[in-house]
């Protein structure tokens, strides 16, 4: 659309208003801020300096290693040790263990030397002078006495005329006329010897060790180890890794049983000792003869 000379006339007179109105707004608003006087402001003065902290000794800080900001829970405080059980006073003697890994299995024997009574005990039982048995193991029993642990040691065996009398007699191959040997599972024993070790059953005890040995969850015999070279159990043909199973046909799935057996061998002739050796099952049979 082309404009006539006429309204490009008007246009033009337009736009120079504008621009003078403008001109005129901006002037007022310049000589105004210059003529406005400018407001009185007030300053505060500045605060005091803060007093300086004075020295103070390293325990004043001790609270933020207590309070350890860092970990909101505080760690427990390790409880002291407990000392060592200390070897009991009772006068006892533990002449042997069974050991199984149940605990609850496991028997120990142990003798009041006071009235020289032998008898096996089981966890949990009271043993002569008022202690209860808390733990057994391989060469040793824990008592519980009066809340504190006691320790009763293995016997060791001693030298001196004992051993010799509980020895009882030299190897098969010897030439001791005490044990012959007749056949490879075969013994002729003399009957002298075989009371000599009974009446010495607690340095009997210390030529071997004995455990449980299960099968299918039942106990069906002892596993023989640690036995001592030239004791009697060597003599007479046991080796370690031996299972004796029974001894004249009755099961020895107990502790109790064994030891009520070796009263009995003194009315005994013979002696038939079943065991599993090698996975393999043998018959140790045993002649007690009257020698002299």
């Amino acid at each position: 659309m082309k404009l006539s000379p006429r309204h490009l006339v008007w246009v033009n007179l337009v736009l120079l208003a504008l621009v003078a109105y403008w001109g005129a707004s901006t002037t007022s608003t310049a000589i105004a801020a210059k003529l406005t006087p400018p407001p009185d402001i007030r300053v505060s003065p500045p605060p005091p300096p803060l007093p300086k902290e004075p020295h103070r000794p390293a325990t004043y800080y001790a609270a933020i290693h207590v309070r350890d900001i860092f970990n909101s829970t505080k760690p427990e405080e390790e409880k002291p040790k407990e000392p060592p059980p200390k070897p009991t006073e009772l006068k006892l003697k533990l002449w042997g263990v069974s050991v199984h890994a149940d605990g609850a299995s496991s028997r120990c024997i142990i003798e009041d030397l006071t009235t020289h009574k032998q008898d096996v005990y089981a966890m949990n039982e009271t043993v002569p002078g008022n202690a209860t048995v808390k733990q057994i193991e391989w060469d040793r029993v824990i008592l519980d006495r009066g809340g504190q642990d006691e320790i009763l040691d293995l016997a060791t065996p001693q030298g001196g005329p004992a051993v010799k009398a509980a020895a009882v007699a030299a190897s098969p191959t010897s030439s001791d006329p005490h044990i012959h040997q007749v056949s490879e599972f075969q013994y002729n024993i003399d009957r002298s010897e075989v009371d000599a070790a009974l009446d010495n059953m607690n340095q009997l005890f210390t030529q071997i060790r004995a455990v449980p040995h299960f099968e299918g969850g039942k106990s069906t015999g002892f596993r023989l180890f640690a036995i001592r070279q030239d004791s009697l159990f060597d003599k007479i043909g046991l080796k370690n890794g031996d299972i004796i199973q029974q001894i004249n046909g009755i099961d020895l799935n107990d502790p109790s049983k064994a030891m009520a057996l070796f009263g009995e061998l003194r009315n005994e002739n013979a002696l038939n000792v079943q065991i599993l050796r090698n996975k393999e099952s043998k018959t140790m049979s045993y002649q007690f003869t009257n020698n002299q």
